[in-house]
Formats: C-alpha cells, structure tokens, sequence
C-alpha cells in the first residue's frame, strides 16, 4: 500500500444546501489531506449549485457532477455513478448531512491493513444541531453478518472504508431500493466476508445527524410505500440467506418482520407490498409444508377480499414457528 493513498469520499446530495456546507468543511478539516471529495447531485431545485460551487473554487480536491439523465433518480443511482468517477485506492461513502470529525480519514488508514478489504468505525448518534447523543456499537461478539441483519450491532453508509479494487467486482448499491439501501448493500457485502478480511474500531468517527427529514425519522412517523417495499425486498434477501446458514434466531426474526410488514401493506392498501410479500412468505412455508403455505395464502387472500386487516389473524400467523423452515 502506498505510504499515503488517495482516499474517494463519494456523497450522493438532493436539496441540502443548508446542511451539505457542514458537511465538506468537516471533509476540509481532515488531518489526512490525500483525498478527493466527489458530490453527486440527484437534481436538486434549491441552492445546491451554488454553495458547491464556492468549495469547488476553494480546493481542487472537490468535485461536483450531476446525476446523468441516464441514470434513475436515487441516491443510490448518484452513489454508483460517483464510484465509476473515483479514482482512489480507497473508498468511503458519506451522506450530504453527516460530519467527519477530524481524524475520520486518518485513523481509518492507519487501521487497514494489507490483506484487509474493508474498516469499520463507530460514530455519534447526533441531533440535528450536531449536539451528540451517544457512541452506537459496531463491533460484532461472533458474526459480523448476522448481528448487523438482526440490528444488534449499528453500522452505516460512512462507517465503511472499502477498498476500491474489492468492490470492482461486485453490485453496488440497488438503483430500485428507496429505503434500507445501505443495509442490502452491506448485508450482501458481509454474508460471504471472512473475519480476516475487515478490522473495526469502536472509536466514533462521526456524527450521525438524525433530524425530521431524514429517511429513518420520516419512516418512524408516517407509512411510505417505497420505504416498505424496500424493507421487504431486505428481509427477504436476507431470510433466503439465513436459511442457508441454517440460522434459527435469524429466520424467527425475518419472518416475523414479514409477517407484520405483509398485514401492515394490507391495512394501508399498499398492493405492491403486499403481493411481493404475501407470494415470498408463501413460497417460504411451501418448502416447509404445502398445506401450511396454502392455509397462509387462503387467510390473507379472503382478507385482501375484503379490504381489511385482522388483529386476530394476525396474531395466529405472528405465533408461527418460523424455525420450522430448517427443522
């Protein structure tokens, strides 16, 4: 490895002209100074150009692109496209309203090793005026994997540095997933990683800000069609996962999180949502008994009938074993 490489941090931005500046005076008061900073604009409508047209001036180590019109509209979409433009040996993802302390880069750099693909480091949990609540875990007891699908561990898009030449092979970040991106894209990452291929170090690096725009708050406070789909697209993945691994306490998880999300698509007449999960659970239970598939089919189909929900029901399908599906 280089004695300094280039480190590509890659921010994807949409209408955050009030809080992005924060962000890149955080990247410019790094200690590790060999980086170059790549904004990738999802078409924003506010004064987005303007303020990174002042950082641009300022330091060449900046770059501002706009989305190709190619390329769907997404956040993820301007993340892919920021990594084709990257030219470092390592990159790490950050969103356009997180702050890097100052020796986010450096510490990083220090702690990769050679046959190391990847490193993790902690953060804050912040408020929207920056003020740090407390330090999230990331350091898994046994498996990296399994602890970050079941949530017990936190680990976000800035949280990882990659090697660049590591993931030149792989799927980036899924252009249909409006919510849970970060979590598919990472879960597929460390499903098939070997311990002694990442290092991570508690010590926080960042702030996280979680503020009433942010995608995690607006998902807390009102159902998003997209979001939901995304979140189920992620279970699914990850329940098919599990029963390879033949993981107990994963599939009891991720099938109790489809069966809620599936009656919750079904209150909130989110057909998409539903269908997707009501034909994977099927499917699911049909490799464990055919009859217990169609007994599932047949309760939520009459349900959807009658445009309704049933607590009752509900209650029936949430006590199922979902164990049993590697019994």
């Amino acid at each position: 490895m280089q004695e300094h490489p280039l480190v590509s941090i890659i921010i994807p931005t949409y209408n955050r002209a009030h809080l992005i500046g924060e962000t890149l005076d955080s990247v410019l008061a790094q200690t590790y100074t060999h980086w170059e900073c790549i904004v990738v604009d999802d078409g924003s409508t506010d004064a987005t150009d303007e303020v990174l047209a002042e950082y641009v001036e300022k330091d060449s180590r900046f770059q501002y692109h706009h989305r190709p019109k190619d390329r769907p509209k997404g956040a993820n979409a301007c993340r892919n496209y920021g990594f084709e433009l990257s030219k470092g040996e390592f990159v790490n993802w950050f969103d356009d309203d997180d702050i890097m302390l100052e020796y986010f880069l450096q510490t990083k750099i220090n702690h990769i090793d050679q046959k190391e693909v990847l490193h993790i480091c902690s953060g804050y949990n912040g408020t929207a005026k920056l003020e740090c609540l407390s330090v999230f875990d990331c350091a898994p007891k046994q498996s990296l994997y399994r602890e970050y699908v079941l949530w017990e561990i936190r680990i976000f898009t800035p949280s990882v540095l990659f090697r660049k030449s590591f993931l030149e092979d792989k799927n980036l970040f899924n252009l249909d997933m409006q919510k849970a991106q970060e979590a598919e894209f990472l879960s597929r990452i460390f499903f098939t990683l070997s311990k002694c291929h990442y290092s991570i170090i508690q010590e926080p690096l960042f702030i996280y800000r979680q503020h009433e725009h942010s995608k995690s708050q607006i998902n807390r406070l009102q159902y998003n069609k997209k979001f939901k789909y995304s979140e189920a697209f992620f279970a699914v993945a990850n329940i098919s996962r599990a029963k390879r691994i033949r993981d107990v306490d994963l599939i009891q998880y991720l099938g109790s999180f489809l069966i809620n999300a599936c009656f919750r698509a079904l209150e909130k007449s989110d057909k998409k949502t539903f269908c997707y999960i009501k034909w994977n659970i099927f499917f699911l239970l049909k490799s464990y008994s055919t009859k217990k598939a169609v007994e599932f089919l047949a309760t939520v189909e009459l349900l959807d009938i009658y445009f309704k929900s049933s607590y009752r029901l509900e209650k029936r399908w949430r006590q199922f074993n979902w164990k049993l599906l590697i019994s």
